[in-house]
């Protein structure tokens, strides 16, 4: 019997991967900062990688929608043989949006100390912003063994997604300051953005455990 030579069969091997396997999707990673704080706590480190390489957000991005990236970060501190102690949350978001007629990408930060907004010029630019893997302020208290959980929901916004976060941005107190973070609430989200033709995702990760002394 005849054989295929090995580079035949690897190609394919390859070549028999849906073309779904083959693309890039967004990835969320969760790490921790240098041993530098006292008594050897650690912040978390949060990175968001592939967002414009994933077809769902670039899609969303050339067809106008602006693309939300909601954060919910979780300090919590292990008891062993018990349940976990969940100690405190902070919560932001990022707002990504391309503009076409000034062609330039504007992404917007929305913080506890309010909204800040960033412009980038190319497409290389505001990827190469995205991916930067940033620090959060945002340390345990007390002794033990602790460890952060951040949950990321990426949504393309609707029109009236984009007309509640500009009078959010105004300043007007009507429209809504944050996500909501039910998991009912999170389900009709993800229903109605389906409905609609809209991509939804959520991802969440979990740091490495890290201790405490005092």
């Amino acid at each position: 019997m005849r054989r295929l030579p090995l580079l035949a069969l690897v190609l394919g091997l390859v070549s028999a991967v849906p073309v779904e396997a083959q693309e890039q999707r967004v990835e969320l990673r969760v790490s921790l900062g240098p041993d530098t704080f006292p008594m050897h706590a650690r912040a978390p480190r949060v990175q968001v990688r592939n967002l414009l390489a994933d077809k769902r957000w670039s899609d969303a991005l050339e067809k106008l929608f602006p693309v939300r990236l909601d954060y919910r970060l979780e300090i919590w501190r292990s008891r062993e043989g018990w349940i976990d102690e969940f100690q405190r949350a902070a919560e932001w978001a990022t707002v990504v949006q391309w503009e076409p007629l000034q062609d330039q990408y504007r992404v917007t930060l929305l913080l506890l100390s309010g909204p800040q907004e960033l412009r980038f010029p190319t497409r290389d630019e505001v990827a190469r912003y995205l991916n930067y893997t940033y620090e959060v302020d945002a340390l345990p208290r007390g002794t033990g063994t602790f460890y952060y959980t951040v949950t990321l929901t990426i949504t393309a916004l609707s029109a009236k997604d984009i007309e509640d976060l500009e009078r959010f941005l105004a300043g007007q107190p009507t429209a809504p300051a944050g996500p909501e973070r039910n998991s009912l609430g999170r389900r009709i989200q993800q229903f109605l953005l389906r409905v609609a033709g809209l991509p939804w995702d959520e991802r969440e990760e979990r740091s490495p455990p890290f201790r405490v002394q005092p």
